[in-house]
């Protein structure tokens, strides 16, 4: 081998390696002065290529790394990982599209976003039937939250309820024992699991009768 190329090669090597170091040092300025002198040096080489292309990623310059990837991709195709960058690259250029449309259709047309935003209409008939297992209404109408607080207030009321009844086995007169027994507090847990239930019911069925009635009707806390 030629003297001059030897001496070239070690001294592509030795600024790719001292680029590497920059970067794991955080100093990504350097690291891409050491690259593009590796690269004057072997401007083909795709490993030298592939290194720049992720500083330009690393710095947010995702588009720029895009193109690089795809361009080291097509000339060397046995170079995956630069395939595999090319792609989550892609990806996160789409999501920030799609970030910024949805940023300007909601500072434009706020009303057009709040109609994107909405859960197609609902029906109330199953989101009362539904609510036979309580809470599971409102999560079919996109309220979450509610459905949460409503499920766990009356499992609770019902598990305390329980918890507090009297115990009227082998009573001689259990209904007449268990009424005479029957703690305050049972029956204030009794009444909340209820009455809990019952409103989630009816709740639900008019949350869901809201969303065929246009945005307005569905603007409230999930």
């Amino acid at each position: 081998m030629d003297p001059e190329d030897v001496r070239k090669q070690a001294e592509f090597e030795r600024l790719l390696r001292t680029a590497h170091l920059n970067r794991t040092r955080g100093d990504y300025q350097e690291a891409e002065r050491l690259i593009r002198l590796a690269l004057e040096i072997r401007p083909a080489d795709s490993e030298a290529r592939e290194f720049a292309a992720d500083l330009l990623y690393a710095r947010g310059k995702v588009e720029e790394a895009a193109r690089e990837y795809k361009s080291i991709f097509e000339a060397d195709p046995s170079r995956t990982s630069a395939e595999e960058k090319f792609a989550k690259a892609t990806v996160e250029i789409a999501e920030a599209k799609r970030q910024r449309d949805l940023l300007r259709l909601m500072v434009e047309n706020p009303e057009a976003f709040r109609a994107a935003s909405e859960l197609p209409p609902r029906s109330p008939f199953y989101a009362a039937l539904l609510s036979g297992i309580p809470g599971l209404g409102h999560v079919y109408c996109g309220r979450v939250v509610r459905g949460v607080v409503f499920f766990l207030t009356v499992t609770l009321s019902w598990f305390l309820f329980l918890t507090l009844r009297p115990n009227v086995a082998g009573s001689a007169d259990p209904i007449v024992r268990f009424v005479q027994e029957l703690d305050v507090w049972a029956v204030l847990f009794l009444c909340l699991a209820v009455f809990a239930h019952m409103y989630a019911f009816v709740d639900a069925a008019v949350i869901a009768e809201k969303t065929s009635k246009g945005p307005s009707s569905q603007a409230e806390p999930r």
